[in-house]
């Protein structure tokens, strides 16, 4: 029976590149600790499609947190079992197992985890950063591989919000930008709501920001200022001043959703910057008892090629037990057009925005002035909106009666991106305030805590949770003024904006009071 137990099973579709752009330094030293995550699964194979009709309807019925905890004990306990059990074996230590997550945390010296896992693993840098990245594919020991999901926390390249080229030259603006709540002001989003009820989670990947610079801009804006609660895991305690561009990313959601939000509960969520840090971040918003929050706003991602299948599963997981507990996630669809910033002659979208249980949140560039403004899509040249069809995911239910455009890398139609959008163009940019100093920020990830908070407005109207809202977006696209000028195009590769639904925009940018209406009055089962 040793013969069997040595036998290992290729872990599909786990296969990783190097990463691009960044120098190798060496192999990762044999003796060094490695901390990851397995996520297990039940054998049988899920019955529908993702964003199938009859897998929209599976995760609509009514459950609590615990029961949903419940029947994760009697469904998983004994694939987790199998791998705590495997892993005591092979010498490795056994952290925490959760069987409501469907994890077990293990950790063990990289020389463990290339003969247990055929984990290969090596240092590089980036011109930032140094970092571990997993290069080749994975093998999982056969007395676990049926209930194998995915392995995370080998990999630690970093996921991207905005870009350095949030101050390049091809999108400075001018002046400090409107306040959030002159660009709320734009789309008719009352401001007079008594959201006091609301906690948003905001997933921060990095960075930190000042109590000072957020209480500067509420006074700015002349709002009341909401409670911020920080929910850090260790490694990563929220410090400000490690990272312009992540620093810069917690003031932008901070300050957005504060101003929008007076009174309201907004947590933050620090995780390391990785697809293993964002997935394990995600899960602990969306099952946190004590500050529950009903939406969550995320503008991290990279492109759907940079995951890998079991990568892009194990954060479907995720997002699937969120629409089961109607906690509405709203992502960012990148700030690099309809290529996401690369040179491989294809145009990519961004995950997890691009799943079906996701709402992804495009961007737009204000054209005139007032509620009356025309708007064009934001494609500033060097950076723009994303926005594009998937190449992982299938054409969702609740797009089935939209014109997508086929996907330009193959000819075929799937799931589009992104599904709304708002201002994100540095002109006229949203002011906030930074190391005490104001700035004006753009991007998709300006427009996806605006919309978060959106939403948060008609959860605290309705006094229940929405959860997945994408089927109750659709079906109201009165509630929108489509956005019909411009493209995300790069070198000619793109999609172009126009009448009805269009991958650089979605539905287009909300009428404020109409979506709050249409949002607070749909049903829920």
């Amino acid at each position: 029976m040793a013969g069997a137990s040595e036998r290992r099973v290729p872990l599909a579709g786990s296969n990783r590149a190097a990463p691009v752009g960044a120098t190798l330094v060496g192999d990762v030293d044999p003796d060094e600790r490695i901390p990851i995550v397995v996520y297990v699964k039940r054998r049988t194979p899920d019955k529908f499609a993702p964003g199938s009709a009859g897998d929209l309807a599976r995760l609509a019925g009514p459950i609590t947190r615990h029961q949903l905890a419940t029947e994760r004990h009697r469904s998983h306990a004994r694939a987790i079992a199998r791998v705590v059990r495997l892993a005591a074996e092979r010498g490795l230590t056994v952290g925490r197992s959760d069987p409501v997550a469907r994890t077990v945390e293990l950790q063990g010296t990289a020389r463990q985890m290339a003969e247990i896992f055929g984990a290969t693993l090596r240092t590089y840098h980036d011109g930032e950063r140094t970092f571990r990245a997993r290069v080749g594919g994975l093998t999982v020991p056969a007395e676990i591989a049926p209930w194998t999901r995915a392995i995370l926390g080998f990999d630690q390249r970093p996921l991207r919000t905005r870009t350095p080229l949030v101050r390049a030259e091809a999108d400075t603006g001018s002046g400090s930008g409107l306040w959030p709540t002159d660009v709320a002001a734009l789309y008719g989003i009352p401001l007079d709501r008594d959201v006091s009820s609301i906690c948003v989670g905001v997933i921060a990947l990095g960075g930190g920001y000042l109590a000072s610079d957020l209480a500067m801009a509420v006074a700015g804006m002349d709002r009341p200022p909401p409670v911020v609660v920080n929910v850090p895991p260790a490694g990563n305690d929220g410090s400000f001043g490690s990272n312009d561009v992540a620093d810069q990313e917690i003031a932008l959601d901070l300050q957005v959703l504060a101003g929008l939000l007076p009174k309201g509960k907004i947590a933050v969520y620090f995780a390391e910057n990785s697809a293993a840090g964002l997935t394990g971040a995600i899960h602990q918003a969306v099952f946190d008892e004590k500050h529950a929050p009903q939406v969550i706003s995320v503008s991290w991602g990279s492109a759907e090629k940079y995951w890998t299948e079991p990568g892009r599963d194990a954060m479907q997981a995720v997002l699937a037990d969120a629409a089961r507990l109607r906690v509405t996630v709203l992502f960012a669809s990148g700030d690099q057009l309809a290529t996401s910033g690369l040179t491989d002659g294809k145009v990519h979208v961004w995950f997890p925005a691009s799943s079906p249980y996701a709402t992804s949140c495009g961007g737009t560039q204000p054209v005139g002035n007032g509620a009356a403004a025309a708007e064009a899509v934001w494609n500033a040249g060097a950076v723009g909106t994303g926005g594009g069809i998937s190449d992982a995911f299938p054409v969702p239910d609740y797009q089935l009666h939209v014109t997508l455009p086929e996907s330009q890398n193959d000819g075929a139609i799937r799931r589009g991106v992104p599904d709304v959008a708002c201002a994100a163009a540095a002109s006229p940019g949203y002011r906030i305030i930074v190391n005490g100093q104001a700035m004006a920020m753009s991007g998709t990830s300006a427009a996806t805590p605006l919309w978060a908070a959106l939403v948060a407005m008609a959860v605290a109207a309705r006094g229940e949770q929405i959860g997945l809202l994408n089927a109750a977006l659709y079906s109201n696209p009165g509630a929108f003024r489509a956005v019909v000028q411009g493209n995300n195009r790069v070198g000619g590769r793109g999609y172009d904006a126009g009448p009805g639904w269009n991958a650089c925009t979605g539905l287009g940018v909300p009428k404020g009071a109409d979506l709050l209406a249409a949002l607070t009055a749909i049903p829920v089962a």
